[in-house]
């Protein structure tokens, strides 16, 4: 019982579906060859009798118009007028037959006028008008296909005589120009068709014929193609049928190589056509299945074991990464603390240049009351020897000297009070920068340039310090001898109601009044001098703070932006341990699935 679903069944189905179309074209083809021949057979035919009756309307309008000719001839030779010769010609075409009788011929003037139709009343009178049972105006048409170079043909309908059904009519004109005519015959061409249609009948039944041997054939040909078929179905649907079971074995998962008909297997093998190739490829399949099962077997216990490793190590690396971001966060805090203190020591840094300032206004203020002070002493050296005449100016300028060396002790104490203010500074500026130091040792490679900063900032409180210590022991120096020189012009002041005897001890006193002024003018130009320097000092230091408060911002981005990307790294690292998980699981999967496969 024949299957469609088989495929030996569609395979002979195949062959012989094509065999039928092929040869249902190949006989239509054959037909159709064989009508084209017989169709081109009866057109050659039709033309070589047109062509016979063509030759013969020609040869017999040749011989009406050599007649004609004679008589022109006889006319030129002045034997006769024209209408003489036009008369005679006229009478003998007239008269002239052929076709046993039926053929005759006509003679209309170019202009339509007819002079031989077989002595009927149309001579003499005009017929260009004339038209044919179709309407067409056929003498004026023959008239031009006359005038044409070897005249021409005219295809016209015209009953014969003593009948009324129109039938095809040929007839040839060909003007004779001497006389101005037309000459023209014709004849029916009715029996052309009648030999045409018993030729189309002969070829029919040739036709017939040779259908009935060709169709004879093609059921030969028919049941040796379904007879081949069969043979070949058989050839490969037996192999195809194994191939297929082995192939469903493989699909069940069972890819050993002990299964099945090894001796047909190997003869199917063993074939050099495509099914041969088939069973080689499905047996290089069944080998490259079975090695990539067992490689897949070992790889996903080695991808288990490695993506249980992999999410250990993600999840403790996440670990560490959450510890890391914790400890920039308080790098990045410490660097926060650290720029606020550093704040401070930079508003107390521009406190000290006030103070500087000021104590720089007040200093040069006392330099110019020395220098005045040391003036009046060079003015009283050169009129010493008024002195007792002016005791009492003397007395008014040693009270103002005095009152001038109070207000410079007085100044000497505010200076005392200034250093004494600078070297406090310098001390908590030093500690400030040991803060700075121990927090960039904290901060570790990034607070390295930062903690050479604030050890410049350390020596630089230092050296002020010492600085300022100097100028203090200047500041009692200068104290010690204002007061002095305030005690000697008191005793100056208390000797001069005394007499002249004391304008010698006063202009001793004086000159010891001029030295120890010019000391004074001298220490006040050197503490001058260390007073810039110390401002100086306070201003490596201002900048050394502003460095700081610089690198303390730049250490506090950096370990922002550390703790971002620390951040980021641990959310990547949570996910590379979900992904490792779901790597585990899956690899568990594939071992299940791999388990089904025998190899």
């Amino acid at each position: 019982m024949f299957s469609f679903s088989s495929m030996k069944t569609r395979f002979i189905a195949i062959i012989v579906g094509v065999s039928l179309v092929s040869i249902f074209v190949l006989g239509a083809i054959f037909t159709y060859e064989m009508i084209q021949m017989k169709n081109g057979e009866i057109r050659d035919f039709r033309k070589e009798a047109e062509a016979a009756v063509e030759m013969r309307l020609k040869q017999e309008t040749e011989i009406a118009v050599s007649v004609i000719d004679q008589m022109h001839k006889a006319q030129v030779a002045g034997k006769m007028t024209e209408e003489q010769a036009k008369k005679a010609a006229a009478d003998i075409v007239r008269d002239m037959r052929y076709d046993d009788g039926k053929g005759y011929f006509w003679i209309d003037t170019d202009q339509g006028v007819n002079v031989v139709l077989l002595g009927r009343d149309t001579e003499g009178k005009s017929r260009i008008n004339s038209k044919d049972p179709s309407g067409r105006l056929f003498i004026q048409e023959m008239i031009q296909n006359g005038k044409k170079e070897g005249g021409g043909f005219t295809d016209l309908m015209f009953a014969k005589p003593g009948e009324s059904t129109p039938l095809p009519k040929r007839n040839y004109t060909v003007e004779y120009k001497p006389f101005h005519w037309v000459l023209g015959t014709g004849v029916w061409i009715d029996d052309i068709d009648t030999m045409c249609a018993a030729k189309e009948a002969e070829a029919a039944a040739e036709l017939k014929a040779q259908a009935i041997q060709m169709i004879a054939c093609l059921v030969v040909l028919m049941v040796v193609f379904i007879a081949f078929a069969i043979w070949i179905g058989a050839r490969i649907s037996g192999p195809l049928q194994y191939v297929e079971g082995r192939l469903a074995t493989m699909g069940g998962g069972d890819f050993r190589k002990n299964q099945g008909d090894k001796a047909m297997e190997q003869e199917i093998v063993d074939r050099p056509d495509e099914i041969g190739s088939m069973a080689r490829a499905m047996r290089k399949m069944q080998d490259n299945i079975s090695d990539l099962m067992r490689k897949i077997s070992e790889s996903t216990e080695y991808v288990a074991s490695a993506s249980q490793e992999l999410t250990s190590s993600a999840e403790q690396s996440s670990d560490v990464s959450e510890s890391v971001a914790n400890s920039v966060v308080n790098v990045a805090s410490a660097c926060a603390e650290q720029t606020t203190l550093v704040a401070d020591a930079s508003e107390q840094s521009e406190n000290l240049q006030k103070y500087m300032d000021d104590f720089a206004v007040r200093l040069n203020s006392s330099t110019q009351q020395i220098q005045k002070t040391s003036d009046a002493a060079a003015n009283g050296g050169a009129t010493i020897s008024e002195a007792v005449q002016q005791m009492q100016q003397i007395k008014e300028a040693v009270g103002k000297t005095a009152a001038v060396i109070g207000s410079l002790g007085e100044s000497s104490k505010q200076i005392g009070a200034i250093v004494d203010a600078i070297s406090a500074i310098a001390e908590q500026t030093n500690l400030l920068a040991l803060n700075a130091a121990i927090e960039a040792a904290r901060a570790g490679e990034h607070g390295r340039g930062f903690a050479v900063v604030a050890d410049e900032v350390r020596k630089l409180a230092e050296q002020s310090r010492e600085q300022a210590g100097e100028i203090a022991n200047l500041i009692h120096g200068i104290q010690n001898e204002s007061q002095n020189a305030v005690d000697v012009m008191q005793q100056g002041i208390e000797k001069v109601d005394g007499g002249t005897v004391a304008v010698d001890s006063a202009g001793a006193t004086f000159n010891e009044i001029v030295t120890m002024v010019s000391e004074v003018a001298e220490s006040s130009k050197r503490m001058a001098e260390l007073v810039g320097d110390l401002k100086s000092g306070a201003d490596h230091i201002t900048e050394a703070i502003v460095s700081i408060d610089d690198k303390s911002r730049g250490v506090a981005s950096e370990a922002e932006s550390v703790s971002a990307a620390t951040e980021e790294q641990t959310a990547s690292m949570h996910e590379i341990a979900t992904a490792s998980r779901k790597l585990s699981e899956m690899a568990g999967d594939l071992q299940n699935a791999v388990v089904k496969f025998k190899i």
